[in-house]
């Protein structure tokens, strides 16, 4: 399934305000098949979410911030790259490492 990169326009929020919103999110996501939440990231100065997505559509993923009643400004389909599977990247230490 597609990976989506989601802009959430916020503006000025409170942390329980987020919380409140990611609640609602796990909440109804149950009634999106195949619609998963991998992460979020608030952005507090610019006053916006960027959000990580798996979704059938980009129409499942406004479908369920609107029942979510969470801000749905952008989605753009992405592609994860991680720094251990660059060709020819050296291994990297665990991040707990002394």
């Amino acid at each position: 399934m597609p990976l989506y990169s989601i802009r959430r326009n916020i503006g000025a929020v409170t942390r329980d305000e987020i919380d409140a919103a990611g609640f609602r999110a796990i909440v109804c996501a149950s009634e999106y098949p195949g619609l998963q939440w991998i992460r979020s990231f608030w952005h507090e100065d610019g006053q916006f979410l960027t959000c990580y997505y798996i979704a059938d559509t980009p129409d499942q993923i406004r479908q369920h911030a609107h029942q979510s009643n969470i801000p749905c400004d952008e989605i753009v389909e992405v592609t994860e790259i991680l720094p251990e599977l660059v060709p020819g990247a050296p291994a990297r230490e665990p991040a707990n490492a002394s």
